[in-house]
């Protein structure tokens, strides 16, 4: 599984952003984060048709997202291995997820104090826990899953200086 490093977060464009609206897009990424594979091979490796990963492969190819290490003949075939470019993206915007009304939807909300180490940390065991389960092979609905991380503004939690706390 690849490590994620904030240095090599690869910064999508809205197009790009929305190539990757698609869970199984997410793990032909990571699918062919380890090692460059054929189209074939990743059908083979996420248990899916070949025409249908060779569609989202070039998709993501055309998009910017996989780039081709190298070709091979074989069989008067040519065969194009690709690789992608990183598992770890930053939008710069929110989804805006339209989740289906009848299902229940998990919202959470919390404050948490940080020194920047302890940020760096949560940062990189929260992309941990999202990397192990986009790149398992998993079958059942797809599921939105958004988290915002942000500094508040001083007068959201301290107190002015010489002020009363009550």
């Amino acid at each position: 599984m690849n490590e994620p490093n904030t240095a090599s977060r690869l910064t999508l464009t809205e197009e790009q952003n929305k190539l990757l609206e698609s869970a199984l897009r997410i793990k032909i990424m990571h699918a062919l984060a380890d090692e460059p594979l054929t189209s074939k091979q990743v059908a083979e490796k996420l248990q899916k048709t070949p025409g249908n990963i060779h569609y989202h492969i070039v998709k993501l190819f055309e998009g910017g997202l996989l780039e081709i290490v190298r070709t091979e003949a074989a069989g008067g075939i040519i065969q194009k291995f690709y690789r992608s470019k990183g598992t770890f993206f930053h939008s710069g915007q929110l989804s805006g997820f339209q989740f289906r009304q009848e299902d229940r939807i998990e919202h959470f909300i919390t404050r948490l104090t940080l020194s920047p180490a302890e940020l760096s940390d949560f940062q990189q065991e929260l992309t941990q826990l999202i990397i192990s389960w986009e790149s398992r092979f998993t079958h059942g609905d797809e599921y939105g899953v958004e988290f915002v991380i942000g500094r508040l503004p001083r007068s959201d939690y301290e107190p002015e200086a010489g002020g009363n706390s009550e």
